[in-house]
């Protein structure tokens, strides 16, 4: 059994209107965006040409990190399997020659 204050059924808030002022709320950002806008001055084409070398850059540059970090595991990789088989063919080798050894 739950327990409740009293029994009765909870009553609805009434909400009362108030009178609110004619004035707007303002939060101020247009104000900023457009300060913002104005101060920015206009890019030239060597600026724009610039900041578009400088995007290209930073792409192949993370490409370059990237590329390396696969050729690295790749690497490591292929050394694994390089290793796996060497020990596998001195394993077999060892059978063979003894199987050789027993026949003869």
């Amino acid at each position: 059994m739950a327990y409740f204050k009293s029994n009765e059924p909870e009553q609805e808030y009434q909400y009362q209107e108030t009178e609110t002022p004619e004035t707007e709320y303002d939060d101020g950002f247009d104000d900023l965006n457009e300060e913002a806008e104005e101060e920015i001055p206009e890019m030239t084409p060597e600026e724009k040409a610039e900041r578009t070398r400088n995007r290209v850059r930073l792409a192949f540059g993370a490409g370059n990190l990237f590329g390396v970090i696969a050729g690295t595991i790749v690497i490591l990789l292929m050394l694994t399997l390089i290793f796996s088989i060497v020990h596998f063919m001195m394993t077999d080798m060892g059978r063979n020659f003894s199987l050789f050894q027993t026949n003869f």
